[in-house]
């Protein structure tokens, strides 16, 4: 029957789901954006050594910023003396990422340069300590240069048809179901991963 009610309770049916789909694809579309610009290697070139560490050219990371996220702002929220030793800077990145405005607060200090006359160069110090809680933001939220950062997540998962090969191969042990069972396990955990695949199997090839 369809009457008055009806229609419009059908059609808002029809508008949630739509609007569910939306945000599933918009989601998806994120989780897909993030984890390409996570798999770019940052060149050498951009990679430079302080005191043993690592860290990538401002100039790079901003570049990759205006490209992916070109509209974003970058505030100082505060900045604080720690003493005479250091300085503190209190930073936000906000970005619109596919639509949906996101930000990030950051907190990182530096150390003040100075000698017997005071203070090296203070306005420096400041620059350089916005510097570097600039690029935090911009890895922790647009994860640029993850590969630096040590952010980078490797997808080791096994594939379908390994997943089959290895039931597959389990099937044929008899009578070793605590076995059976824990490499189920190690396949759920990820303990078991494409990187020991081959081992796995041979480990398996033995109790058949």
């Amino acid at each position: 029957m369809k009457n008055g009610k009806m229609v419009k309770s059908e059609t808002f049916a029809e508008n949630i789901a739509n609007v569910d789909d939306a945000i599933m694809e918009l989601e998806s579309n994120l989780i897909s954006k993030h984890d390409d610009i996570s798999m770019i290697n940052t060149p050498k070139v951009y990679v430079k050594q302080q005191q043993g560490f690592d860290y990538v050219d401002e100039g790079y990371m901003r570049h990759l910023l205006n490209k992916y996220y070109p509209i974003w702002k970058w505030e100082i929220i505060k900045y604080e003396f720690i003493g005479d030793k250091a300085i503190l800077v209190h930073g936000r990145l906000t970005i619109n990422d596919n639509g949906v405005e996101r930000s990030f607060d950051s907190v990182d200090a530096h150390r003040i340069a100075s000698n017997d006359k005071g203070y090296v160069d203070i306005g420096n110090d400041l620059k350089s300590a916005n510097t570097d809680c600039f690029k935090v933001a911009v890895n922790r939220l647009c994860n640029i240069a993850d590969d630096v950062y040590r952010k980078r997540i490797e997808d080791i998962s096994l594939s379908d048809d390994q997943r089959d090969e290895i039931e597959a191969k389990l099937e044929e042990i008899k009578d070793n179901e605590k076995v059976v069972n824990k490499i189920r396990n190690g396949i759920d955990e990820m303990t078991i991963n494409i990187t020991n695949f081959e081992a796995t199997i041979r480990k398996i090839e033995t109790l058949i």
